[in-house]
């Protein structure tokens, strides 16, 4: 561990893994002030601009894979300082950000979240980047609240998901549209509402999606992370406020690689703790499979399925794998960490390893 000189005014750019801890002075990151003493960690996936508001030191490990530099000024675009003004003028406001992948939605939902800490004493914020989630696991939509400051979306507790079963929005259209919707009906309705969503943009169904989903959702405003023309006719097509904003300078660009290996790390710690449990799958609602004569359809190609297991309402209450069928006994052998009562069980297209790495089909 070293300690680290950074003066007012001044950036410190950290990738994980690190962890840090403010000693003297301060600092914030996105908006959010940090305490003394207290050790800020910083995943691998991830890095965190930490600003110093008066001359500061902080001691810093970083990991093998881990790296820091420093540079003068701040890393939050000043559309996204009017863009969060904006808000805080809004009663309870309800945001949607939009925008294409890796143009920074995630961070930005993260700073107004932290900006909207300032006037209420709650935030709920909805995570439907599929691909990408940060609340929940992949192929999911996550709700998540909050009274403190973040440092990013994935310091937020899942209080409800949606079950989806893929990782792009692409053939699932209306799924993620009425799962933010009925994401939105569990949230209290009296705290402020971010909404973060997938990024494909290109194209127009994409934005036929992606305006559909604004006019379905009726957010207050808006947030339209703007890296060229692409969200004009997305933005045209509503008549709900959007306020176009632009992507910080300093972004974490991640390869369709990157973000696979992200997604396998994410199963893998929604699977753990894992057993593998005989289900008798006459006595449970399927979705997403079928039975003929006693006898599930279709077997062969649903091994290795994710499953959602869900309640009552319809929502997510865990994952699992289906790892065999016995059609004779009317048995389905699903690894899950989930131990309670199984009611109904859906099937998705995403299909894993117990490890979590994602196979083909």
């Amino acid at each position: 561990m070293e300690k680290a000189t950074l003066a007012a005014g001044r950036t410190l750019l950290v990738s994980g893994p690190a962890s840090l801890v403010l000693i003297e002075g301060e600092a914030e990151v996105l908006g959010a002030p940090i305490k003394k003493e207290e050790r800020l960690l910083v995943r691998e996936d991830r890095q965190i601009p930490i600003e110093a508001v008066t001359n500061s030191v902080l001691q810093v490990s970083l990991g093998e894979v881990a790296s820091r530099r420093e540079f003068t000024g701040t890393t939050i675009p000043s559309s996204w300082e009017n863009l969060a003004n904006t808000t805080l003028e809004l009663p309870n406001p309800k945001i949607l950000a939009i925008g294409p992948t890796d143009s920074g939605k995630s961070t930005l939902c993260t700073y107004l979240t932290n900006m909207l800490l300032e006037k209420y004493q709650r935030v709920s914020v909805i995570d439907a980047d599929v691909g990408q989630s940060d609340i929940g696991p992949p192929a999911t939509i996550g709700l998540g609240t909050t009274d403190e400051y973040l440092l990013s979306l994935a310091d937020l507790n899942p209080i409800s998901m949606f079950f989806v079963g893929h990782t792009s929005p692409t053939l699932v259209k209306d799924k993620v549209i009425s799962g933010i919707k009925k994401l939105m009906e569990r949230s209290t309705g009296q705290d402020p509402l971010i909404i973060n969503t997938d990024g494909w943009t290109t194209g127009d169904e994409a934005c036929a999606f992606k305006a559909r989903m604004i006019s379905e959702v009726c957010p207050d405003l808006v947030a339209a992370i703007q890296t060229d023309d692409q969200l004009g006719s997305i933005v045209n097509a509503t008549k709900t406020t959007a306020v176009i904003v632009y992507p910080p300078t300093i972004i974490k660009k991640r390869g369709r690689e990157e973000r696979r290996r992200l997604r396998e790390l994410a199963y893998r710690k929604h699977l753990a703790n894992s057993i593998c449990r005989n289900i008798d799958f006459t006595q449970v609602k399927l979705v997403g499979a079928e039975l003929r004569n006693g006898r599930l359809r279709g077997a062969p190609q649903k091994l290795n399925s994710m499953t959602g297991f869900l309640d009552d309402d319809e929502l997510l209450l865990n994952i699992g794998i289906l790892k065999g069928v016995e059609q004779k006994e009317r048995i389905m052998k699903v690894y899950t960490p989930f131990r309670g009562l199984v009611k109904t069980i859906e099937f998705g297209a995403v299909k894993l390893d117990p490890s979590g790495k994602e196979l083909t089909s």
